[in-house]
């Protein structure tokens, strides 16, 4: 339905800017009708009002009577924020004849909705927040932003876990910033939930990964186990997908997100009914080429504040990931001026992927390196992207790491597999990398025969 309005007169703007003035006292001015220019007059916007601080426009108004059709969203609200972004101005708002105020900040994605003393507080105060919400009044919001789909995958018991996280003691106000967040223990739970990731859960003790023959050697011969930083992904478009799903600012390099992704490193890993998979082999195991490891895996060692671990959530179909829409409606939730930031997203927003890569059923186990941490790391020039990369080495000795190697398969297509077969077994029982015995060796042949 078309959205259309009447003409307000210039007796209900006069009024207006009146009640605005006698609320904002001395400093400020209200003028009606005022053009408002930037760019040193080469941009120019009228508003209905303008409010200026100590002569400078810091606020554009337009009045508005409704006549039909759902108000400043979507067509109305994204002209209205493109014009006050146009010359500058750090707060704008639509007043409509029933009182009703749709307020916009400076760097806010939208409109919200605003009592007038509260918009009052905002502008007057220098100040972006009015009275802050309950978390009871927070989660109940929050819940209702949960898409069908979300709320179907997760369950009674998991909503009444998210539920139970917005409580006085977990939620962080900061009055100066109007941002609130949780606290790390229940945002790391936050995500766990919608990852669907419960602690020692035994679908995932044992977990695969497909990687190359070198690599196995490598391990074998150094005694470490290495982590690469997110750098080294094949599919650039992982580290970004979720930020971009989400709508998290720029995504280009910047000194932040470059010394986060060096910091940030990653083992690609499947579930173990996974083994010897054929379109495993042909995806990640170098052309059937490579070699399946299998890991065992230590949950007490899962600390969520070095080591990270999780199945990654899948979307649904392009521009339809029911998780990261929940996580998209929080991010770009505001009001009373009021924001919520998830201070851990730089971590666990590298457990989602697009849907066209369900089929791998992949878990993650990440690392996040600080200047405290023991673990040193070196560069390579990787092979796959060519490009610069940090990598992190994990002495099998000291038994950092949360996986355990315990057996390998050797890929159908790779050249002398059987000899490589002996010859890895012998290495193992030189370096006792893996358990074994003379009935069951370490290290095997894929049962895959016929591979194209």
């Amino acid at each position: 339905m078309a959205i259309s309005f009447f003409l307000v007169s210039d007796e209900d703007v006069d009024a207006l800017r009146k009640k605005l003035k006698d609320a904002l006292g001395d400093g400020y001015e209200v003028e009606t009708h005022k053009e408002v220019s930037a760019l040193m007059g080469l941009v120019k916007e009228t508003f209905d009002l303008a409010i200026f601080y100590h002569d400078d426009v810091i606020c554009g108004i337009e009045y508005k009577y409704k006549a039909g059709g759902s108000i400043y969203y979507d067509r109305l609200q994204n002209s209205l924020i493109d014009r006050f972004k146009k010359v500058g101005l750090k707060y704008g708002f639509a007043y409509t004849e029933t009182g009703q105020i749709y307020f916009w900040t400076k760097g806010s994605y939208g409109l919200e909705s605003f009592s007038f003393d509260d918009m009052i507080t905002a502008i007057k105060g220098n100040q972006t927040c009015g009275m802050r919400l309950a978390p009871t009044d927070i989660m109940t919001k929050f819940m209702k932003f949960i898409p069908d789909e979300l709320n179907e995958e997760l369950g009674g018991e998991q909503i009444k876990g998210l539920q139970a996280l917005f409580t006085e003691d977990n939620l962080i106000y900061n009055e100066d910033k109007a941002s609130m967040w949780l606290k790390t223990e229940a945002e790391d739970e936050f995500f766990k939930v919608l990852l669907r990731c419960q602690e020692n859960d035994e679908s995932y003790k044992r977990v695969c990964r497909y990687t190359s023959l070198n690599s196995l050697f490598l391990a074998m011969k150094g005694r470490n186990h290495v982590m690469c930083s997110i750098t080294c992904m094949n599919d650039k478009g992982e580290t970004s997908y979720a930020d971009k799903y989400v709508g998290y600012g720029a995504f280009a390099n910047t000194a932040n997100s470059i010394k986060e992704n060096n910091d940030c490193f990653i083992l690609s890993c499947c579930k173990e009914e996974m083994e010897d998979n054929l379109t495993m082999w042909r995806l990640y195991g170098n052309d059937g080429k490579g070699v399946c490891l299998e890991y065992e895996l230590d949950f007490s060692k899962i600390d969520n504040k070095e080591f990270f671990f999780g199945p990654v959530s899948y979307g649904m179909s392009m521009n339809n990931h029911p998780a990261l829409e929940f996580v998209r409606q929080i991010r770009h939730w505001k009001t009373n001026g009021w924001r919520f930031e998830l201070r851990r997203w730089y971590i666990w927003k590298h457990f989602f992927k697009s849907h066209l890569f369900k089929e791998e059923k992949e878990v993650r186990l990440l690392y996040i390196w600080t200047e405290k941490s023991v673990e040193k790391t070196e560069w390579i020039m990787d092979a796959s992207n060519n490009i610069a990369s940090r990598i992190c080495k994990f002495s099998f000795d000291e038994g950092r790491l949360p996986l355990t190697l315990t057996k390998a398969i050797i890929g159908p297509k790779c050249p002398e597999q059987g000899s490589n077969v002996d010859q890895f077994n012998y290495m193992n029982r030189q370096t006792n990398t893996m358990p074994e015995s003379w009935i069951k060796p370490a290290v095997r042949a894929s049962k895959i025969e016929d591979y194209r």
